[in-house]
C-alpha cells in the first residue's frame, strides 16, 4: 500500500508541523527537565545529548533523501528507528559513564524504551506520527516532574498537542488513529521509566 504524499496547502498546518517538529520540541523540554542546574550545566548536558541524537540523525535523514526515499513513508522509517534507537543507546551508555544527573538519564532511557516501540508499531501495524509521540512523552515528563508548575505552562502544552495533533492530520501526514497512537506510544515509555528510575 502507498502512503499518502502529505499535502501542505494549509500554511498554518505545515508552520504547526515545523514548529513543533520533533527536533524542536525536544531542546525547550531538555531546559526544563535541567532547569535545576546552572546554566552552564544544563548548557552542557543538553549540547551533549542533542549532539549525540541529532547529528546521526540529520545525516541519516539526508542519506535516505538522496536514496530517494521520504521520512513520511512508513517503510523508510524502520531504518530511521533503528538507527536512532542504536544512538540513544550509545547517548545512554555515555550519560552513565559521565554520571549525567539521574533525570536525564530517565530522559534517555524513556526514548530507548519508546524507539523499539514505535519500530514494532510502524513495521507490523501502522505508521505512527512521531511529532505527536515526542510532544506527548516531552509532555508526560514534564508533568511527573512537577514542571507544569502554573496554568500559563499547562495552557501551553495542552495548546501544542492539540496544534500538532491537527497539524499532521490536516496536512495527511497522519490519520486521526496513528496521531491517537502517537500519543499513546509517546506517553506510556515515561509513565514506566520515570517512576523505575526516580523513585
Amino acid at each position: 500500500m502507498m502512503d499518502v504524499v502529505p499535502d501542505n496547502t494549509n500554511k498554518a498546518a505545515f508552520v504547526l508541523g515545523k514548529v513543533f517538529h520533533p527536533y524542536i520540541i525536544c531542546v525547550p523540554t531538555l531546559f526544563a527537565v535541567l532547569n535545576e542546574f546552572t546554566f552552564s550545566e544544563a548548557l552542557g548536558w543538553s549540547a551533549l545529548v542533542l549532539a549525540m541524537l541529532f547529528v546521526p540523525g540529520f545525516s541519516f535523514v539526508a542519506y535516505l533523501k538522496r536514496q530517494g526515499k521520504e521520512v513520511y513513508e512508513r517503510r523508510t522509517r524502520d531504518p530511521l528507528y533503528l538507527m536512532a534507537w542504536f544512538s540513544v543507546l550509545a547517548c545512554l551508555l555515555v550519560l552513565v559513564v559521565l554520571s549525567a544527573p539521574r533525570v536525564l538519564l530517565a530522559c534517555i532511557a524513556a526514548l530507548a524504551v519508546w524507539l523499539p516501540l514505535q519500530l514494532v508499531i510502524n513495521s507490523f501495524v501502522t505508521k505512527v506520527s512521531t511529532h505527536a509521540a515526542v510532544v506527548a512523552g516531552c509532555t508526560m515528563g514534564l508533568v511527573l516532574l512537577g514542571k507544569l508548575d502554573n496554568l500559563w505552562l499547562v495552557l501551553l502544552v495542552l495548546v501544542s498537542i492539540f496544534a500538532t495533533a491537527w497539524a499532521r492530520v490536516v496536512t495527511k501526514n497522519h490519520t486521526v488513529p496513528q496521531v491517537v497512537m502517537g500519543l499513546l506510544t509517546g506517553s506510556l515509555p515515561v509513565l514506566i521509566v520515570f517512576p523505575l528510575m526516580l523513585c
